[in-house]
């Protein structure tokens, strides 16, 4: 599976709780840190795919993972402290949760040598 897959849901998934937490509580923390890790991990997600379709490697990829790398650390440590010192779930142990599995899965992708090599199947 491409590492894009992930990212991009998982951007959409920060995107929204950034949204959900500014609506319900007015937190506007909520909204700039949520909305600024989702679009960053977009980003990175549409950066991804890019490469992907475009035979792989290059600049864009290794931003793409830098990228993706940097926000799981940030948001696992972070949400890690925070939920250690509040033992609340929502949403610090979520997120903490859900950013060290996404952290473990990029690990993986790169220790398997990243996206494999787009080969389109022709019709014969």
């Amino acid at each position: 599976m491409e590492d894009f897959y992930v990212t991009i849901p998982y951007g959409l998934l920060l995107l929204a709780g950034g949204v959900a937490g500014y609506v319900k509580r007015g937190s506007a923390a909520s909204l700039a840190v949520g909305g600024g890790f989702g679009a960053a991990l977009l980003l990175a997600g549409a950066l991804s795919a890019w490469s992907f379709g475009h035979g792989g490697g290059g600049a864009a990829a290794i931003l793409a993972t830098v990228i993706q790398i940097v926000c799981a650390v940030l948001l696992t440590v972070v949400m890690g402290i925070r939920y250690a010192k509040t033992r609340k779930i929502m949403p610090a142990g979520i997120i903490a949760a859900i950013s060290a599995m996404v952290l473990i899965f990029y690990v993986y992708k790169i220790s398997t040598g990243g996206n494999k090599v787009y080969t389109p199947v022709s019709v014969e």
